[in-house]
């Protein structure tokens, strides 16, 4: 008896490691290298003078990564005005808040909170909420291989998690 069960045992680890091999553990776009875009949100977030927002990666240090936070703010001048502000995220592997060390200016302006709930991620986007209600404002954050056509799969989990849903339109000055 105990033979099989050890052989259960090893089958099930050699199993689970293959696939962990052949799929891997999607790395978080908000703690790598990649630039993020703001794809789509809640309409609730909507700033009627705020746009092009995307965030980049500036330094590492310990477990929190500096990003910048890159927009236009005021459409209505030309050329258009770009604002960046840097800002801290730091995320524990597995764990479903994203914590955020932001500046007043951007806590204020921009309504950034101190932690999120992640709903969902993989290498190329990020969905994130307010952590207090399940149906609570979102924003997905895409890298650029999903601007101009994101996936359906992630497409349906933003329209049935997010109230009020709106894309934002593409627009190629917005991604040099």
């Amino acid at each position: 008896m105990k033979v099989l069960l050890c052989l259960v045992c090893s089958f099930y680890i050699i199993v689970s490691s293959i696939t962990t091999m052949t799929t891997g553990t999607p790395s978080m776009p908000a703690i790598n290298r990649q630039t993020l875009y703001l794809a789509a949100y809640s309409s609730k977030l909507f700033s009627w003078n705020v746009g092009c927002v995307k965030t980049r990666h500036l330094s590492q240090e310990g477990d929190w990564v500096t990003r910048s936070l890159i927009y236009v703010f005021t459409f209505d001048k030309k050329p258009w005005e770009t604002k960046a502000d840097a800002f801290k995220v730091k995320w524990e592997p597995y764990s479903p808040l994203l914590r955020v060390q932001a500046s007043d200016y951007v806590k204020y302006n921009l309504r950034a909170k101190p932690e999120y709930f992640i709903r969902t991620y993989d290498d190329d986007f990020l969905l994130l909420s307010d952590v207090k209600e399940s149906r609570s404002p979102c924003s997905l954050w895409v890298t650029l291989k999903y601007v101009e056509r994101i996936p359906e799969t992630i497409n349906r989990t933003f329209y049935a998690n997010c109230p009020d849903p709106v894309t934002v339109p593409f627009d190629e000055r917005c991604y040099p």
